[in-house]
């Protein structure tokens, strides 16, 4: 059977992987000279008191090229075919490095690496889909196909309170320059081709609640919603009784995002995802 392989920065549940016999591979967060693996030696609380205290912005890093070897030998004991579903090329290298890893069996087995363009929500709904498909007894060929199909369909809006984050990650400028000519404002950002980019920006964080509500409420169809933080707020319940008054018939989720996303975002952006459905 075809086994699936993803990266911590899906912020999966430990239950739901085991439930969906997904393997995860922890990605690297680097505070100053310690290292850390996501999700084993530090989890999101932890990573979260971590950033608040440090005048250092973390880094996140791909899993090591071995530790994505080891995870596909191990797989490849019970199987001959890997998916590996991963964060947004344009966002780390974990794709890259799962290329590289796969390229170690060739001849041998058949890994087939994704550039989801996504990352946290986004990710791990593909990593979902993929592996219900799985279970149902689609092919490689038949789950990428879907994949392709379906990430155009996925989409992700944040604003946050500190674009310093995403200034100084590796797009500088995108954070700064869209609140040099508005003192105190809040960038809209977007998911955009795998990338986060700025959209608009917002005065007050009450203004900033509505344009998510209006991004959601923009579509005519959809399948899933949820809103994504980092700490919990009392925004987000204010947010979560809006969506869930105005389409009380669609599942919504409330999903804290985990250390991948909150370098580009901080710990005290509030987003919504949506997947449309194909």
């Amino acid at each position: 059977m075809l086994k699936i392989v993803t990266d911590s920065s899906s912020d999966m549940s430990p239950s739901l992987c085991a439930e969906l016999g997904v393997s995860v591979v922890p990605v690297r967060i680097t505070f100053g000279a310690k290292t850390y693996h996501d999700g084993v030696d530090i989890d999101r609380t932890t990573f979260y008191q971590h950033l608040s205290k440090s005048s250092a912005l973390p880094t996140v890093e791909p899993p090591a090229l071995e530790q994505l070897q080891d995870t596909y030998s191990r797989l490849l004991k019970g199987t001959d075919q890997i998916l590996s579903i991963h964060s947004s090329s344009r966002l780390n290298k974990t794709t890259l490095i799962a290329q590289q890893a796969a390229k170690s069996f060739l001849g041998h087995t058949r890994i087939t690496v994704v550039d989801s363009r996504l990352i946290s929500w986004g990710l791990e709904t593909v990593v979902i889909l993929a592996a219900e498909a799985a279970r149902k007894g689609s092919t490689t060929e038949e789950i990428v196909r879907l994949l392709r199909g379906l990430i155009p369909h996925i989409y992700m809006v944040f604003f946050t309170e500190n674009p310093d984050y995403l200034e100084r990650q590796s797009h500088p400028g995108r954070g700064r320059m869209i609140t040099d000519n508005l003192p105190g404002a809040r960038p809209l950002l977007i998911m955009e081709d795998g990338e986060i980019v700025p959209m608009d920006k917002i005065r007050t964080r009450g203004k900033s609640l509505d344009r998510l509500f209006e991004f959601v409420a923009e579509f005519a169809h959809f399948e899933q919603v949820a809103i994504l933080q980092g700490r919990a707020s009392d925004d987000t319940q204010l947010l979560f009784q809006r969506l869930a008054e105005a389409f009380p018939q669609k599942r919504l989720d409330v999903k804290p995002y985990g250390p991948a996303l909150a370098t580009y975002l901080g710990l005290d952006a509030l987003g919504v995802a949506v997947y449309e459905g194909i």
